[in-house]
């Protein structure tokens, strides 16, 4: 038998959001550093745009001489940023020391990002210190913002998740889709990085909305929130439009009737909803104007038609599952064999479960997200191989891939005050939360592995110490200590935090 759950008040909502995004940033923080300078996807030319955009120039002209990307002017280190990384670029045996330095980085140069089919709020958010800072400690600079927005809005999404009435697993759900991909791509220069963590606070935001009671007060905080999220997340790409509308959808199917209610008729909401309708509506109309696709160089599967595109990349449906967990790189560097196990089995563990116990609700909003993962990457594919050839990657899914998780951990949570009334399963979820923290070591080591020696068949682990041939600022150990220990604290965190709140609720 169960009691009505305690209200928590504001400032155990600022706890935990504070100790979420303390453990989240000095993750994300440590792939910001430990990174080399334009080695995650596509992040010089996100650089460029970022740069440019500190600097007053929010788009730029077409280029007449690179096609498909846009002029421009920004210091001479960003517009040499990609073109000094091919010594080691998707060659696992090369370092970054191979790297010649840029003659005069501070120089102004003409710079050529292919991203302007994106609207200029990412680069605004994330560009701006580069008006202080130029060259490495500019990028840096971009990337431990980029890392403290996204924590931000992912320690904000664990605050959503625990107001709900039961969140033990939906917890444990949440810290799960926080992969080391998610990190990565956080602590980069990316706006898919912010794209997956707005999604994750938006979809808990709604869940929270229209599913657990709450003050006036406190309804007008999620309403805030799930409109600035929602401005943010429609921002980073085109797609993003898609997991939006997704995100409601699943969170109006898990609604509860008299909170939906209740919500509906307070005139605040329809000023929230009409405030997303009207920007989404305007980058609707920016993402779909008229631009070239056609990149500068030949694009593997160009001219291909719209059945081999589709066939060919539901074919990969499995294979792009890794791009969820973690590929390093430019998604050269994929996640090893530890961390790819643990996330399959404590990940996918919750994801059957969830399903299977979670009631009709839950199987229905899950079907929803299930067949936009299996569905979106073909039918986005076919759209476009004629011109640009085959481009998708499993990182374009992240974002819906963490819904369907936390769908799942929410399912899981209504089922089993029922199938677990004694609370055996306890022991279960706090070797899942190690298992976690364990896996995100593992995965960041190899990567610094991968940097620091190279990843040769002669290598061994001892040459990290023995022979470091590049290192990152503060160097490997230090970056590598502060990511574990962060790991650390935040599984013993979110271990107090379920085990403390099972024993209330329970």
């Amino acid at each position: 038998m169960t009691s009505a759950p305690p209200r928590r008040g504001v400032r155990g909502g600022w706890t935990t959001f504070w100790l979420a995004f303390g453990v989240l940033f000095l993750m994300m923080g440590s792939y910001s550093l430990a990174v080399p300078q334009g080695a995650s996807p596509d992040e010089p030319a996100h650089a460029m745009r970022a740069y440019a955009a500190a600097h007053g120039q929010l788009s730029g002209p077409e280029s007449k001489t690179v096609t498909g990307t846009l002029d421009l002017r920004v210091s001479e280190y960003f517009a040499q940023l990609e073109k000094h990384m091919p010594c080691f670029k998707r060659d696992v045996t090369q370092t970054p020391a191979c790297v010649t330095p840029i003659a005069n980085p501070d120089a102004s140069a003409t710079g050529h990002s292919s991203t302007g089919v994106s609207t200029p709020v990412f680069y605004v958010a994330v560009g701006w210190p580069t008006a202080v800072l130029d060259g490495a400690k500019g990028l840096y600079a971009m990337r431990l913002v980029s890392a403290a927005l996204c924590a931000a809005l992912l320690a904000l999404a664990f605050v959503a998740v625990r107001s709900l009435p039961r969140s033990r697993w939906a917890t444990l759900a949440l810290a799960a889709g926080a992969t080391p991909m998610t990190l990565f791509l956080s602590g980069t220069v990316n706006p898919n990085g912010l794209e997956v963590a707005a999604t994750a606070a938006v979809f808990a935001l709604l869940i929270a909305t229209f599913g657990a009671p709450a003050s006036r007060r406190t309804l007008a905080w999620r309403l805030a929130g799930v409109t600035v999220v929602s401005l943010l997340l429609v921002n980073t790409r085109s797609i993003a439009l898609l997991w939006l509308l997704l995100a409601l959808v699943a969170a109006l199917i898990l609604s509860d009737r008299s909170v939906l209610r209740t919500v509906l008729r307070w005139w605040a909401t329809w000023v929230a909803v009409g405030v997303v309708a009207a920007v989404t509506l305007t980058v609707a109309v920016f993402y779909l104007r008229p631009r070239p696709l056609t990149p500068a160089y030949q694009p593997v599967g160009a001219g291909s038609s719209w059945g081999q595109g589709f066939s060919w990349t539901i074919d990969q449906t499995f294979s792009f599952m890794t791009g969820w967990i973690a590929q390093f790189g430019w998604l050269e560097i994929p996640a090893p064999a530890i961390a790819l196990v643990i996330w399959a089995v404590v990940g996918g563990g919750i994801l059957i479960s969830g399903i299977v116990f979670g009631g009709r609700r839950t199987q229905l909003a899950a079907l929803l997200l299930g067949l936009a993962l299996v569905l979106v990457p073909p039918l986005s594919q076919a759209a476009v191989i004629g011109v640009a050839g085959y481009i998708w990657q499993g990182r374009y899914t992240l974002a819906p891939a963490v819904m369907l998780l936390v769908l799942a951990g929410m399912g899981l949570d209504r089922a089993l005050p029922a199938l677990d009334p004694a609370g055996r399963l306890r022991p279960l979820v706090r070797v899942s939360i190690v298992l976690l923290a364990i896996g995100q070591a593992a995965a960041f080591l190899w990567m610094v592995r991968r940097y620091v020696t190279g990843l040769t068949s002669t290598g061994t682990w001892l040459d990290l110490l023995r022979h470091p041939v590049w290192q990152p600022p503060g160097g490997w150990i230090l970056l590598v200590l502060v990511l574990t220990l962060a790991a650390a604290a935040g599984a013993w965190l979110t271990i107090r935090t379920v085990t403390t709140r099972v024993s209330v609720r329970e």
